[in-house]
């Protein structure tokens, strides 16, 4: 009968796994992809010289406005099981066109986040290696990012709630490695009579600046949303975990930045690997100590390698399963359940790209700020479309309140507002990073108009996210029912 709803046999994300992750789990995604314990060190130290004292007020600031952001997101995530996140909830709200800028927006954010996060891993498993005296260099981080790469390949083709589980693990142990450095350190530099040295703001527009940079330090907790397939009772798990990522981040990052206040803290922090050089005073364990946090600080890089993967894996697979991109990339492992196609396809560019770059710079630290400035373009944009499409979406389906209305257009403007404020900092010197990812956006459109001529239709069948099937309704698995 014309207008009747039909129910599919067969979801149009099928072949990934279902119910899999619990929510810690999928907490675990949201905080690997975000890498915190590496940002713990590394933010508040690159933060504290434009904000000053204001430090502290520039993270808090930061973690409202990605809880907001948190929030936008939590709106989509509790109304649909979309493994591409926040690709889908753009496409749903704004349409193909703006969807497909936030999804190819965020391709680079992931691509580029874990690009830097592989540098990241290689490098301070090179000076972990230097420390037994082996020669350290751009080829042996060269071989080591290319064991890092390998690894978390085999690690995620092998299967999501494996991942998920070693990624959960071992940030934990960063983040307590990293605290206990930090509060060595701290305890160390107050007992010599050293105070919280850091002075005044430099410029009404350096804050602008910090906020900008204190930003970058909680991108990626929004990629919970690309495992919802694989996530048990995703309507409550994949909301709950990126309502509460950006606050508890917030949080760690406050106590980071207080303790890296006196300046004795902050020593050493100026090249790569970043590690804070603990004092010989600290006692016999400080070099151990040291050990621990790099050790820690390396696991979190391959933690969020791990992270930044499974989300462009994701949006990929979606992609391909709408034909946006080559359908190959919506393939699935007939045993795993993972989609191996995108991960093989992805990961041999993510370990070349920064290899290629080192080799080119000859500074590790030039090649990891400049494809995290590359990364933080990507996730912006998305974001602030995000927030745009939010109220959008909700007048679309008859559920728009006030509430998300005003939070959306407060979250967008500020976005927006920001990047502008910072833009008068001397500080904010975008310039390569923007080419580079505008060079990137420009390919996404070409990428688009060709797979768009090819196939008319295709902004139809974009957006797409797990729906029940026929054999849901007398199954024992209702991916509609929230359970809490």
């Amino acid at each position: 009968m014309s207008g009747t709803p039909r129910i599919r046999s067969r979801s149009p994300v099928a072949g990934l796994e279902r119910a899999r992750l619990s929510f810690v789990q999928v907490l675990g995604q949201s905080v690997s992809a975000v890498a915190p314990s590496a940002v713990m060190v590394t933010l508040p130290a690159l933060v504290i010289p434009d904000a000053g004292r204001a430090t502290l007020a520039v993270f808090a600031a930061a973690a409202i406005l990605m809880t907001a952001v948190g929030y936008c997101v939590g709106q989509f995530a509790t109304r649909m099981v979309a493994v591409s996140g926040l690709y889908s909830y753009i496409v749903k709200g704004l349409g193909a066109v703006p969807g497909f800028a936030g999804g190819w927006s965020l391709l680079v954010g992931y691509a580029a986040a874990a690009m830097a996060s592989t540098l990241g891993a290689a490098s301070y498993l090179a000076a972990l290696l230097g420390r037994v005296g082996l020669p350290t260099g751009s080829t042996l981080i060269a071989v080591l990012a290319a064991i890092v790469g390998l690894l978390a390949l085999l690690l995620m083709i092998r299967g999501v709630k494996l991942s998920a589980r070693i990624m959960l693990a071992i940030e934990v142990f960063a983040i307590v490695a990293a605290s206990a450095a930090l509060v060595v350190a701290f305890v160390q530099s107050v007992r010599e009579g050293a105070t919280a040295s850091a002075g005044g703001a430099k410029s009404g527009s350096a804050v602008g600046f910090a906020v900008l940079l204190a930003i970058t330090s909680f991108v990626g907790f929004e990629s919970a949303g690309t495992v919802a397939r694989e996530a048990r009772n995703p309507f409550v798990t994949v909301p709950r975990a990126i309502r509460w990522t950006p606050i508890a981040l917030g949080v760690l990052y406050v106590f980071a930045a207080a303790l890296q206040l006196p300046e004795p803290v902050r020593e050493g922090v100026d090249s790569l690997p970043i590690v804070l050089t603990l004092p010989d005073t600290s006692g016999a364990g400080s070099s151990a100590l040291s050990v621990v946090m790099e050790l820690g600080i390396t696991a979190s890089w391959f933690a969020c390698v791990l992270g930044s993967t499974t989300a462009l894996s994701r949006t990929l697979f979606a992609m391909g399963r709408e034909g946006v991109v080559p359908t190959v990339f919506g393939r699935t492992h007939h045993r795993f359940h993972t989609p191996h196609v995108a991960l093989a396809a992805a990961m041999p560019v993510i370990v070349a790209v920064p290899v290629v770059y080192l080799f080119v710079s000859g500074s590790s630290r030039d090649v990891l700020i400049g494809l995290l400035a590359v990364s933080a373009h990507g996730y912006v944009l998305a974001y602030v479309l995000l927030c745009v499409a939010t109220p959008a979406f909700l007048r679309r389906i008859g559920e728009l309140t006030r509430l998300p209305l005003v939070i959306g257009a407060l979250a967008a403007t500020a976005m927006v507002a920001l990047v502008g404020w910072a833009a008068f900092s001397r500080t904010y010197v975008a310039g390569a990073a923007t080419a580079v990812y505008v060079l990137l956006m420009l390919l996404g459109a070409a990428v688009f108009a060709i797979r768009a001529r090819r196939s008319p239709g295709i902004g139809e069948r974009m957006g797409v996210y797990d729906e029940a099937v026929a054999d849901d309704l007398l199954g024992r698995y209702r991916p509609w029912e929230v359970r809490r």
